[in-house]
């Protein structure tokens, strides 16, 4: 997520700085919360939970404060979260202690993955995909590959592309994209629809989306409704 500023990408943000400062970018304003740090599973999430598509041991990669792999770990899995950023790997432990929570926090690259092969039965991904440059997805899904056992399931919420993605994600996807990526002989897709991430809504970044004709919609707490892709797709 940016605040559509020209020519900036997910790519080239520094999350680490970005959790020390709490800015997108150098120079921009200080927030109280960046766009992703909702404080609670993202509802795509909690729905696919609920229909039990979750199983065995799960890895949340991309894992930020832990909204996913605490949420996970309270319904009884067993849950490895992983991210680029010690710092925010320090606050997602931090928070599993106080919240009395047993999740395995580590800082790792989601490209690599190295020392968690043939680990996971589940891997959630949550607003990670898109942050990657093209040359760096390959690598990634092959890390995927090499993290999970044969059968596992992949569970992925990706910025879609639109008409208005441009305001909110430059790297949005797009379905030919995904369903490419995630092909046979490696993938079987069994979903592959739109749904919405939340997102923290502050108000300059309200007025920018609105300058290019964008309004999401808002749910009861405030958070931004942004379009994406729900992709579940099996290791074959």
């Amino acid at each position: 997520m940016t605040d559509a500023v020209p020519e900036i990408y997910p790519s080239m943000v520094d999350f680490e700085q970005s959790y020390q400062e709490h800015t997108l970018m150098p120079g921009a304003a200080a927030m109280e919360r960046l766009p992703w740090e909702i404080g609670r599973p993202q509802p795509e999430l909690v729905r696919s939970e609920s229909a039990g598509r979750i199983r065995g041991e799960v890895l949340d990669i991309g894992c930020g404060p832990g909204d996913s792999a605490i949420f996970l770990a309270t319904r009884g899995y067993r849950v490895t979260g992983l991210d680029l950023s010690p710092t925010v790997i320090e606050k997602a432990s931090a928070r599993a202690v106080a919240e009395r929570v047993a999740v395995s926090f580590a800082v790792a690259d989601a490209t690599e993955l190295a020392g968690y092969e043939d680990r996971f039965d589940t891997i959630v991904s949550s607003a990670l995909f898109h942050c990657l440059a093209p040359e760096q997805r390959q690598q990634h899904v092959a890390a995927l590959l090499r993290a999970t056992r044969p059968g596992a399931r992949l569970i992925q919420f990706t910025f879609a592309k639109g008409e208005f993605s441009g305001a909110f994600a430059p790297y949005a996807i797009d379905e030919n994209t995904l369903r490419s990526t995630f092909a046979a002989p490696t993938w079987s897709i069994n979903t592959l629809r739109l749904g919405s991430l939340a997102a923290v809504a502050s108000e300059p970044m309200l007025a920018s989306f609105a300058e290019s004709g964008f309004r999401p919609e808002l749910d009861d707490e405030r958070c931004m409704q942004l379009p994406i892709w729900v992709l579940e797709a099996d290791r074959v």
